[in-house]
């Protein structure tokens, strides 16, 4: 069934693409063979046009809210290809709002350190893209809480990135360029990068002094 709505276009592939969803996730189905199938579409949809996926994913999510605590794994799925869709047309806050919605640490759910971090980290970027740097500290506090446990290098850069932006936009000029500076040191940062942050370490300097 899901591959021949897959096929179909417009109008038509989007009733069938919904008429799926609610026959999968009724109750009379079996919870097994309901996430395996609901896992299946979750790797069709991206490959479908932003506008239909789009509508698909917010129908999706609305249709499984009674059973989230069943589908954690798929919503979370969902909510990270819903994110990325609104992040493409820099629609920044319905990005970030997408993402809070996944159950990170109330969820039955245990996501790994890396998951998590990474998630908190795109939250703040997302917020700090529209503006918003308290909702930005908000999420990187959280993600200051899991820095320490992640082995992730890469992670552990774009913590550094994300702080000292929050910093800087709170005008915390002192601490930011403290911040900025330490990755201008970075060997695993790329050239243009750490000449990025030693020129936001200046600017911050001239700022805290003014």
């Amino acid at each position: 069934i899901l591959e021949k709505a897959i096929q179909l276009s417009g109008a038509e592939q989007l009733e069938a693409l919904k008429a799926f969803v609610e026959s999968m996730v009724n109750e009379n189905v079996s919870l097994v063979i309901s996430r395996q199938l609901l896992t299946d579409f979750c790797t069709h949809l991206p490959n479908l046009p932003d506008s239909t996926a789009k509508e698909i994913y917010h129908f999706t999510l609305e249709k499984i809210q009674p059973r989230v605590i069943s589908f954690e794994e798929q919503v979370a799925s969902i909510r990270q290809h819903l994110a990325s869709i609104y992040e493409k047309e820099e629609d920044w806050r319905n990005a970030a709002q997408v993402l809070v919605g996944i159950p990170l640490e109330t969820g039955q759910k245990q996501y790994n350190v890396d998951y998590k971090l990474e998630t908190y980290l795109k939250i703040a970027r997302l917020y700090l893209e529209d503006d918003d740097p308290v909702q930005a500290e908000a999420y990187i506090n959280r993600a200051s809480l899991l820095q320490n446990e992640s082995t992730n290098e890469q992670l552990q850069i774009h913590y550094k990135v994300c702080y000292a932006r929050v910093l800087d936009y709170r005008r915390k000029f002192i601490e930011a360029a403290q911040r900025y500076n330490e990755l201008s040191y970075k060997t695993i940062v790329h050239e243009s990068e750490r000449l990025e942050a030693l020129k936001h370490a200046l600017h911050c300097t001239i700022l805290a002094s003014a």
